[in-house]
């Protein structure tokens, strides 16, 4: 099972401890025209990790395996609009996003403040900018709506589940 947050394992940890071993280079040199931008750099790195650290990063990454399916979901209560639909990112046939822009909102979605949707218990899912609850947050939406689509007809879901696929591979690097 891959644990997000495993530093010997995620790829997003192991470039930062790659920037991080080239910062203590540049810092290393007194005299290094990049000091400033390295030092920043460090800092922003050390930011990262405690916000890991603070809010529980270790998590299981969402699978995507789903077993063929009804073509519909009992007693599930949906809302009325998803978080991701509202800032404009949509997959598949119609109407799709752009992949360029879908990683803009991605990216936005786990760095920034996100708008008031549904109700306040939804907002809270979603947690803090970046954090691990918030990658957790997408990732898994991105994961369920594979699993759900993978249960319906998957050949006219294809292209769907191809570029959430796709999108959760981006969230994971």
């Amino acid at each position: 099972m891959n644990y997000v947050a495993d530093i010997a394992e995620a790829p997003s940890n192991n470039r930062l401890l790659r920037q991080l071993q080239n910062v203590f280079r540049i810092l290393a040199k007194p005299d290094s025209e990049l000091r400033e931008k390295a030092q920043k750099l460090r800092k922003e790195i050390s930011c990262t990790w405690r916000n890991q650290a603070a809010h529980g990063k270790w998590f299981p990454w969402p699978t995507t395996v789903a077993c063929r399916g009804g073509r519909g979901l009992r007693g599930v209560d949906w809302r009325p609009q998803g978080m991701l639909g509202v800032l404009g990112y949509h997959v598949g046939e119609t109407q799709p996003t752009r992949q360029e822009i879908r990683r803009c909102i991605l990216e936005y979605a786990f760095e920034c403040d996100l708008p008031p949707v549904n109700d306040p218990a939804y907002n809270e899912e979603w947690g803090e900018p970046r954090t691990a609850q918030r990658l957790y947050k997408l990732a898994d939406t991105l994961a369920a709506l594979i699993r759900n689509a993978k249960r319906r007809d998957a050949v006219s879901m294809e292209r769907a589940v191809n570029d959430w696929e796709r999108d959760l591979l981006f969230l994971y690097a």
